[in-house]
């Protein structure tokens, strides 16, 4: 195992057999999803596919992600290690909980919604 910075990581200029990397999607998932997948150079250097063409269709609205994810994970591209979603489960009249880009719960908007008459 060999630690490298992260400008290393992101630009790709080391030599490896294997990657690993966490990410954080904010939903939209159709947006944040591709979107932080194509704009990372690492991937667009290990991963053979026409980077260009896809952000078109994308842009496009043309892309079914749900396939092109599944061609990703079906050649072995990337290999999805671990899954979660977080939610927070609480007083049925709490509103406007959301979470951040980097997993933690973003409690500055959140309110109590006034009770039923």
């Amino acid at each position: 195992i060999k630690e490298i910075s992260y400008d290393q990581w992101h630009e790709g200029e080391i030599e490896s057999d294997i990657w690993l990397n966490s990410a954080n999607f904010t939903l939209p998932l159709d947006f944040s999803l591709f979107a932080h997948l194509c704009e990372v150079p690492l991937l667009q250097h290990c991963i053979p596919i026409d980077w260009q063409a896809d952000a078109a269709r994308w842009r496009n609205g043309e892309m079914n992600l749900a396939n092109w994810c599944q061609q990703l994970v079906a050649s072995k591209a990337m290999v999805p290690l671990i899954h979660h979603w977080l939610i927070i489960q609480g007083q049925r009249s709490m509103r406007g909980l959301r979470m951040n880009t980097l997993g933690w719960f973003d409690f500055k908007s959140a309110w109590f919604a006034p009770p039923d008459p």
